[in-house]
């Protein structure tokens, strides 16, 4: 981008030898210049397969990904070393890399493998972080994404999303449709449920037990919550007309749904049980897509109560509403970050949708994508990154990540699979 990224990192210091601030909201300069140059060599392997020791691709992969990390080309450079105390500083310095990351990989019995790694910071020439991981060798990946999470909450502050997981709905030419659950970069992906009606609005619970969703199997929108270890389901809401729309709340006891017993989408509260049903927004217009604030005071959603569709907000508390959006004429799909600093939602631009986050402290507006169709956009866990679906060259739906700052945009490997509302589920320990 060429413009300015009014952004949402505070106290974070891209050419400082020691970044130890969370990113907060803060207005910094779009470009190369503010990713954090990092060199990730290929681990030695001792004893394990080539394609086992390529934990390292993952690794950088993971960085890259977040738009906050400038992943160097090593191939030019020698073997890697074994500590801080082989490393050439002075090469690495003049290839501008700031931090290296190096590592082995032990095969070890019962088809086991042991990921030993090292963070070194090139200015202080010293290593600043370290671990080891011992698993089976089919979890090379999952000890990759460990390690990048370390990695990035050692140099950002925050916590790293690469161990997370997310769900999508896939459909094969409007026949059949499955809810599949990935790692958050769309690898090992595995099927949660299948069905031959629709499948939409997946929503993970703030534990990452459960996905409610809105499931057309008994011929109109209906919501169902559904174990994701056990497979158990229950059907949340079956009112009369449409049901859907789910949100969790934030403590995982209620759900806002939108519901429409008359003519227009209104917004109701629903126990996670299924029961105390009661109204939340009384309006005349449609209300549709809440999205709970993180502590749980306030919804937003969107409605077109003043004319074409802005999103607004309801306090639980007052039971006051106020208009959010103003910039363009149409605006939808809201979601909050996990700090609440910032909303995250499509609008349509010069015709074209796209997806836009608003400082809900400055009501500063970026877009991040250049549309022309993007869907669904939603936040990962930290705030950092954003999944989205646009159309691939206006054919084939794909699924993809932005990074908060707009300058890394990455499909997931989802082949040419029809690949819809995606969801990122929350970070476990």
């Amino acid at each position: 981008m060429t413009k300015l990224l009014y952004i949402i990192f505070a106290g974070i210091f891209f050419f400082s030898s020691s970044i130890s601030h969370a990113l907060e909201v803060i207005e910094i300069l779009g470009g190369k210049a503010n990713q954090i140059p990092i060199a990730v060599m290929p681990f030695k392997s001792f004893g394990a397969p080539k394609n086992i020791a390529k934990v390292n691709t993952v690794i950088k992969s993971d960085l890259s990904r977040s738009g906050l990390f400038y992943a160097l080309d090593t191939r030019g450079v020698s073997a890697s070393p074994n500590s801080d105390k082989e490393v050439n500083f002075s090469q690495w310095k003049s290839l501008e890399a700031q931090f290296l990351i190096i590592g082995r990989v032990d095969f070890l019995k019962k088809e086991k493998v042991k990921v030993s790694w090292s963070l070194i910071d090139i200015y202080k020439q010293q290593t600043i972080l370290s671990g080891e991981y011992v698993g089976k060798k089919t979890q090379i990946r999952a000890i990759g994404h460990k390690v990048s999470d370390k990695v990035y909450e050692r140099l950002t502050g925050s916590k790293g999303v690469f161990h997370t997981k997310i769900a999508f709905v896939e459909k094969y030419n409007n026949e059949k449709y499955k809810l599949n659950i990935a790692d958050y970069d769309g690898y090992n992906i595995t099927s949660l449920l299948d069905s031959k009606m629709p499948i939409i609005s997946p929503r993970w619970s703030p534990d990452g037990e459960k996905i409610a969703y809105v499931s057309f199997e008994k011929e109109k929108p209906v919501i169902y919550i559904q174990e994701i270890a056990t497979g158990k389901r229950k059907l949340l809401a079956n009112f009369k007309g449409n049901n859907s729309a789910p949100a969790w709340s934030p403590d995982g006891k209620k759900l806002a749904i939108v519901l429409t017993y008359n003519a227009n989408s209104q917004i109701y509260l629903i126990n996670a049980d299924g029961s105390d049903v009661t109204r939340l927004v009384r309006s005349r217009s449609i209300t549709t897509e809440p999205a709970w604030s993180p502590d749980g005071k306030e919804i937003y959603y969107t409605s077109n109560q003043g004319g074409g569709p802005q999103i607004y907000k309801y306090n639980l508390d007052s039971s006051e509403i106020s208009r959010v959006t103003f910039e363009g004429k149409y605006n939808l799909y809201p979601s909050l970050s996990y700090d609440g600093k910032l909303l995250l939602y499509l609008t349509q631009d010069q015709g074209k949708f796209k997806v836009a986050v608003q400082n809900l402290l400055s009501n500063q507006v970026l877009k991040l994508t250049k549309g022309p169709l993007d869907e669904a956009p939603a936040f990962a866990p930290n705030g950092h990154m954003i999944l989205f679906v646009y159309k691939d060259y206006g054919k084939t739906t794909k699924i993809g990540t932005v990074s908060i700052n707009g300058l890394k945009i990455d499909p997931l490997p989802l082949g040419n699979k029809q690949v819809q509302e995606p969801a990122w589920g929350p970070i476990k320990n």
